[in-house]
């Protein structure tokens, strides 16, 4: 397991999350002279996204990200998401926010699957924090923090091996292993079968720095070349014509990342009835873990870079539904496997010295599915946080 595949996932899995919601908010905005007190117009998606996108690239957040350790269990990140995704005056319901994690979480799979070379992880999370920078262009602040991520990434990763990159690329496969959900928008471009598992290419560019196949070349022991064979491969492959930029402005070359909902294809968010036996494979250890505690020594610390916004005043909040209808969110609520939906876990830290045995109680109900190491020496971390409180 790498060290380094966090930042990776979390900033991946968040750019995901903000291609559709702003895809959905769009869909669900009315112009806003039009607009009634409890319907979206396009001020409301943009204070949305600048709020997440702040919150989502707070300082102390990063820096806490970026430190080495290993990944959150798929609860503890799913809570990451919960509250990021209620940063501001939007609300979802389980169903919805099921439906957005799910999303998230295939798509970034699919994308790791198909990465030429394991380096290219990389251009892949720059595609999305590119994506991200336009959405808060006009936000010179926000920008700064999202270009200070990107300097980050540059710096953390730009001097690892070809053998880390492969490591990172193993660990991000085997935390998305046991996900097979179907989604609509990739069964209709046939990239993903039926059984929610997805369709590799074997044509097109091959990996930057390799060579097409169909040639095999012998040498003597002097290293001199004797012999040359050829041989016909069932895919078509072509030579990439460039390496895509690792700078924090440049062409990446690598499509991957990409906002897929975007205006220039037809949009479905419509997710596919997740199997029944899928639950067989997704099921986490739903036993209590005695070690749940140290699992989160990392998570409390993460949620504490957050804040949660909550709506001022008369202000209310604006309930986004990433269903087609209010009874389609009703259905998929109910017919979900119980294995695959997480609770809505909101955690408020506040000064009061009473709030740190609540706090310990909620982290302590989240299962871990792996748990991490005793001699983490991460136990300390925990404690300081809760003397803080």
């Amino acid at each position: 397991m790498s060290a380094r595949t966090l930042p990776l996932l979390f900033l991946n899995l968040g750019g995901e999350m903000l291609y559709i919601l702003d895809q959905r908010l769009r869909a669900q905005s009315i112009p806003g002279e039009k607009a009634r007190k409890d319907e979206w117009t396009d001020v409301d998606r943009k204070r949305v996204m600048n709020d997440i996108i702040t919150t989502m690239f707070n300082k102390k957040f990063m820096e806490e990200l970026f430190k080495p350790q290993e990944l959150y269990s798929k609860k503890a990140l799913r809570t990451v998401y919960d509250r990021l995704a209620h940063a501001s005056i939007m609300r979802l319901n389980q169903a919805s926010m099921d439906k957005l994690y799910d999303l998230m979480t295939m798509a970034f799979k699919y994308q790791v699957l198909l990465c030429p070379r394991p380096k290219d992880i990389l251009l892949v999370t720059f595609n999305h924090l590119d994506a991200i920078k336009d959405f808060v262009h006009d936000s010179p602040g926000i920008l700064n923090q999202v270009d200070e991520t990107f300097r980050q990434l540059i710096e953390t990763y730009s001097c690892l091996s070809a053998g880390e990159f492969q490591l990172i690329r193993q660990t991000l496969l085997i935390f998305f292993q046991d996900m097979h959900i179907r989604v609509s928008i990739f069964l209709k471009d046939k990239v993903q079968n039926s059984n929610g598992r997805f369709v590799l290419p074997i044509s097109g560019p091959v990996p930057w720095g390799t060579e097409v196949p169909g040639l095999i070349r012998m040498f003597n022991r002097n290293g001199d070349e004797v012999k040359r064979t050829e041989f016909t491969t069932d895919g078509n492959y072509v030579s990439p014509q460039r390496e895509g930029s690792f700078d924090l402005y440049g062409d990446r070359v690598l499509k991957l990342g990409t906002n897929m909902y975007s205006v220039s294809r037809p949009v479905e968010t419509h997710m596919s009835g997740s199997s029944k036996n899928l639950a067989s494979h997704a099921k986490e250890n739903i036993a209590p873990n005695p070690l749940a505690k140290e699992e989160l020594n990392f998570l409390a610390r993460l949620l504490g870079g957050l804040e949660m916004k909550k709506p001022g005043g008369s202000e209310t909040g604006f309930r986004l539904n990433l269903f087609t209808t209010d009874e389609e969110e009703e259905h998929a609520a109910l017919t979900r496997p119980e294995e695959l939906s997480y609770k809505v876990i909101n955690i408020e830290a506040t000064q009061e010295p009473g709030r740190r045995a609540e706090l310990s109680r909620i982290l302590g109900e989240l299962e871990v599915a792996e748990p991490r190491p005793a001699s983490s020496g991460k136990g300390e971390d925990l404690l300081a946080l809760m003397d803080g409180l």
